[in-house]
């Protein structure tokens, strides 16, 4: 007669080969399991690396400037886009591959586009004295209504700032 613990570690050792079946009966576990795999899960967020379905993006496209629905005058208040104000603080002006903010100036290099409304660049920097770069991502909302900047680095700068369109 076996003891309780050999026969619990035989139990054990049998539990993963009753499980995975041996291929005969009614069911084909591996084309279950292949089945499984094509089919989005019920809930997106059980699936965060797309390894079930995995989505491709577009691979960015070099551009030579900014395009134009991005170019004109940006406030991050309404004041800002007061021409009358001396105190724009907030005021984002991109003209060209230029970029041009209170008391700083960059011109934006390696332009690519990510999308519809989405592009990317490098922006070197200037301003009060100091030279920094900033890689920058712009995305339009609300049908051009609205410009988000997104500075990936440096650390320090690291954010987004959100702009409303001035009007012409």
């Amino acid at each position: 007669m076996m003891r309780a613990p050999t026969l619990c570690l035989a139990l054990m050792l049998a539990l993963p080969v009753a499980a995975c079946g041996s291929g005969g009966g009614a069911g084909n576990n591996s084309q279950q399991a292949a089945t499984a795999q094509a089919e989005p899960p019920a809930k997106l967020t059980e699936d965060p690396d797309n390894a079930l379905l995995p989505v491709t993006l577009p691979s960015p496209v070099a551009l030579n400037a900014i395009p134009a629905a991005f170019q004109g005058r940006w406030g991050m208040v309404a004041n800002d886009c007061d021409p009358k104000r001396a105190d724009t603080k907030g005021l984002l002006t991109i003209a060209g591959d230029r970029l041009s903010f209170y008391e700083s100036r960059g011109t934006a290099t390696r332009i690519r586009r990510e999308g519809a409304d989405r592009i990317l660049f490098d922006l070197p920097m200037s301003g009060e004295g100091m030279s920094w770069s900033e890689p920058t991502i712009l995305t339009l909302k609300d049908d051009g209504r609205v410009l988000v900047r997104d500075v990936t680095a440096p650390a320090d700068r690291v954010g987004a700032t959100r702009y409303q369109k001035c009007p012409a």
